[in-house]
């Protein structure tokens, strides 16, 4: 229900992601220069410090999109953020920079098994064509796109784990209203958000196939490549310098392209989000129960005894004793 939920709700974040990519483009591209010019200062320095914080700046260049998508997501669901757009470089570090991590340490891995199984033939070939040719008929020509579809997915595995709490900081809050906590319900709805980051990666690819396909079928490839050469031509010096509509449309058509696909994975933050919500116990219900318990006296404490009854029980006692 969720996977299905997504997609009208994608294309409300969509067209308020469009409106603003321009300007979202410019801050992250700004944000990205800054970092790395106070980076590389750093770096004349402290050298692994200059690394550390590059990494960092790009791997929350990658989340911020999200963090702005969700929160428009929830201006669609009618809901008003608890923090104000600054407050989104923390919490997009912090899930960078996870996401960053896992994704080095998947692919070092898959390298590592890699060349761990395949370096001692490299080293007895003279080319490594001679290689290709060898092993192309084997089993290991269905390992190479077996491992490409296991980084894609456990690349789709990380981002879904995170959603939930990717979209809990883009407001500031739990989905049981209290104050935001970092990778708190991790994997929530994991099922449905990782259908949903596999079709947005996937639909994005297809869509992308799908347009050079029809430049090709229509001709307009030739015209794109002749542009090409202008703007390469410009690049050097050689040719003046002017728009190339045709580019600069093909640009734009592929940036949509890439924005509905982090609004459909937008769209599954905040439908998980809100569905752990309903299903969680609201603050305002938790505050007033425990008022309750507070101002009801305890119905447990024994009522005090009056001092005829403490007579009877004495007296009772006495005749028990005899």
């Amino acid at each position: 229900m969720l996977f299905i939920q997504a997609f009208p709700l994608s294309f409300s974040i969509f067209w308020r992601l469009a409106l603003v990519s321009p300007v979202l483009l410019i801050g992250l591209t700004l944000y990205a220069f800054v970092g790395l010019l106070v980076g590389f200062l750093i770096g004349l320095l402290f050298p692994a410090l200059s690394f550390i914080l590059t990494f960092l700046i790009m791997a929350s260049s990658s989340v911020l999109p999200t963090l702005i998508g969700t929160r428009m997501g929830f201006q669609a669901k009618g809901v008003r953020p608890g923090i104000r757009v600054w407050g989104l470089f923390v919490p997009a570090v912090i899930y960078g920079a996870v996401e960053g991590v896992s994704v080095t340490l998947i692919l070092v891995l898959v390298a590592g098994v890699s060349v761990v199984l395949i370096s001692p033939d490299i080293l007895r070939q003279n080319e490594v064509t001679d290689l290709v040719y060898q092993y192309a008929d084997t089993t290991w020509a269905f390992a190479v796109p077996l491992a490409l579809i296991s980084v894609f997915l456990s690349i789709c595995s990380i981002r879904a784990s995170l959603l939930v709490p990717i979209t809990s900081a883009s407001i500031g809050r739990d989905p049981d209203g209290l104050h935001y906590t970092p990778f708190r319900h991790f994997r929530a709805s994991f099922g449905p958000l990782f259908a949903l980051t596999i079709f947005s990666y996937v639909g994005m690819l297809i869509l992308h196939a799908g347009l050079i396909i029809v430049f090709v079928l229509t001709g307009y490839a030739e015209t794109l490549q002749a542009d090409l050469m202008e703007f390469n031509s410009m690049t050097d010096g050689s040719a003046v310098i002017r728009p190339i509509w045709s580019l600069i449309v093909l640009f734009i058509i592929y940036m949509l392209i890439g924005t509905w696909a982090f609004s459909l994975q937008c769209a599954g933050g905040v439908l998980g989000y809100l569905r752990l919500r309903e299903e969680s116990p609201k603050l305002s219900e938790l505050l007033q129960s425990n008022q309750k318990q507070r101002s009801q006296p305890d119905s447990q404490a024994d009522p005090r005894m009056s001092a005829e009854d403490l007579r009877a029980l004495r007296k009772s006692r006495e005749f028990g004793s005899r």
